[in-house]
């Protein structure tokens, strides 16, 4: 059950009690992963293109906050981008077909873009009283609270009158269920929501750490009006020439960012919604970030092999 602030102070107060006979406590459920694949970084030759447009997409604090874990990450999955695609070929779609309304396709990650989650224990109060919606766990001794991106609200219902709206998270089923019940009560905002049992699940061999990809091939849509906007490059590795990245939200009043993108998303993509090109050339003119990305990486195993001692 999804608690307001309210809800959660007069909850801690009664120490627990049920208010008129409602459920206090819900379980998070475990369901089981996708399988899971290992990879291991491999070299990729590297094109020397420049592009200094960043427009109002951050894409340059993107590229300087990629720490060695995601630079290797980035660096296997692109290695292995042409063996997966193969793999993938022939799958069920994981969305029903599309009506012909001429609307794109906007995913849409959850953590750290939409919205930001926390554990805390229950006793805490103090942690979570600023929190936008509190879910207790059964063992009534620890419960997830989260706080919503600013104008997420506003940035939902402008989307839904434009796009197709897809959420697409790395979390499980129930919990991506939640926080779309509390992102869109209505059910009138968000088309589809995808969990990590539709991710492609993999292990890097360097670091041993689990990462979750989401493959918009696999969607059954038109790649050229489909679009993941996502804090986490690695995410949307199979795809990254229909990425808008967005800066991780971790809690604060003061983030614009949803409001940046709805600006380069009117100002540059909206305006072709009732035509046929592909919006990727312009996501490749405006951000170039496939090559941006490749040379970051390109960097990063350049320092790596200059770290090393000499024989």
């Amino acid at each position: 059950m999804v608690l307001t602030r309210h809800q959660a102070k007069q909850n801690e107060e009664n120490n627990g009690e049920e208010n008129s006979g409602e459920e206090n406590t819900t379980a998070l459920m475990v369901i089981n992963d996708p399988p899971l694949l290992t990879i291991s970084r491999s070299r990729q030759d590297f094109d020397d293109e420049d592009d200094d447009n960043n427009r109002t997409i951050k894409v340059g604090n993107l590229l300087e906050q990629l720490n060695d874990f995601e630079c290797s990450s980035l660096d296997a999955l692109m290695a292995r981008w042409p063996s997966m695609h193969a793999r993938l070929k022939g799958m069920k779609p994981h969305l029903p077909p599309k009506r012909d309304d001429g609307r794109p396709t906007l995913v849409l990650d959850l953590d750290e873009t939409l919205l930001h989650t926390y554990r805390e224990p229950t006793n805490n109060l103090n942690h979570y009283w600023d929190a936008d919606y509190v879910v207790y766990a059964k063992d009534g001794r620890s419960c997830l609270a989260g706080i919503l991106r600013p104008g997420v609200t506003e940035f939902l219902v402008w989307a839904s009158g434009i796009f197709e709206v897809v959420v697409w998270t790395a979390g499980h089923d129930d919990y991506a269920q939640m926080v779309c019940k509390l992102l869109d009560p209505e059910g009138t905002l968000i088309n589809h929501m995808l969990s990590r049992r539709t991710c492609i699940r993999m292990r890097s061999a360097a670091t041993g750490e689990i990462m979750y990809v989401k493959d918009l091939c696999a969607l059954g849509r038109d790649l050229g009006r489909t679009f993941l906007v996502d804090n986490t490059p690695h995410a949307a590795t199979l795809n990254l020439s229909n990425l808008i990245p967005i800066e991780a939200y971790l809690g604060g009043n003061s983030d614009t960012e949803l409001k940046e993108i709805q600006r380069f998303l009117e100002s540059n993509l909206v305006r072709l919604t009732d035509r046929k090109n592909d919006m990727r050339i312009l996501l490749h003119r405006q951000l170039n970030l496939k090559r941006r990305l490749r040379e970051r990486i390109d960097n990063w195993k350049s320092s790596q092999q200059g770290s090393l001692p000499s024989t």
